[in-house]
């Protein structure tokens, strides 16, 4: 399993580290929406404090990532996050099309950063 993160979402990602510490990590956010199958979404989070659900690493352009390993499952064995400046958003995307069209950044209270 891999995820590219082009130049753009890295620069993005840059733009929220340069405000707020923290390490990132790959968040599966799943309270929302209503308790049945696949409701959660894929977020990016600075974590300052260790967080015991970060169980598991995903291989990136960026080196390894914490990811909570259940979370594994609903992912791509390739994916790209990237950029998107018309829409403002980054977009997760892998070989079975678009995972996330919006990608937040939080911290790791789950406030949204930009």
């Amino acid at each position: 399993m891999f995820l590219t993160i082009t130049d753009a979402a890295h620069e993005r990602i840059k733009k929220a580290e340069s405000s707020n510490q923290g390490n990132l990590a790959i968040y599966y956010e799943s309270k929302v929406g209503c308790e049945c199958g696949n409701t959660g979404i894929f977020t990016l989070q600075l974590q300052n404090t260790p967080n015991p659900d970060m169980d598991g690493e995903i291989e990136t352009s960026l080196g390894k990532l914490p990811i909570q390993k259940w979370s594994l499952s609903y992912l791509d064995q390739q994916m790209t996050l990237d950029y998107k400046p018309a829409k403002n958003t980054l977009e997760l995307k892998g070989e079975s099309g678009m995972l996330n069209p919006n990608v937040i950044i939080t911290d790791q209270e789950g406030q949204q950063l930009l």
